[in-house]
């Protein structure tokens, strides 16, 4: 399995997450998931579902935060799985922030329309930003 297809699977953990109406165990998931759809021990796959659900409420305080006007609650749940998933990637990885933000918009596009992937790539990038993975061009500003 590549890395593409991993951001696949931990997004679709999310995914299925998100709508889990009991307090279930991420563990649970994961191991159902490898039980019942093959998935494997994919350490990438763990690591970033894991990663997401364990510092969600400082990812989705992020996400929040610069999403203008957007409530989580008001997005959609591939949208929030996707910035989960990438925003966990960005603050606990040594994956550059570039690579991260552009395969999170290439699993958008499996599971978005075309401006759901425009609100996804905005929100990330404005959080890369915020979080000092993109230095300035302009050192005066």
């Amino acid at each position: 399995m590549n890395r593409r297809e991993s951001r696949i699977c931990a997004f679709e953990l999310l995914f299925e997450t998100d709508f889990q109406k009991e307090a279930v165990d991420w563990t649970q998931i994961y191991e159902s998931a490898m039980r019942n759809r093959g998935l494997g021990n994919h350490v990438f796959v763990k690591t970033l579902y894991s990663t997401a659900i364990e510092h969600q409420e400082e990812i989705d305080r992020l996400i929040e935060a610069s999403a203008e006007n957007w409530r989580l609650s008001r997005m959609s749940v591939v949208t929030r799985a996707v910035l989960r998933m990438c925003v966990g990637e960005l603050l606990y990885s040594d994956v550059p922030a570039k690579v991260a933000i552009n395969e999170a918009v290439e699993v958008s596009k499996l599971y978005n329309d075309d401006k759901s992937t425009a609100f996804v790539n905005g929100i990330l990038n404005q959080i890369a930003k915020d979080q000092g993975f993109f230095q300035t061009q302009d050192s005066n500003a």
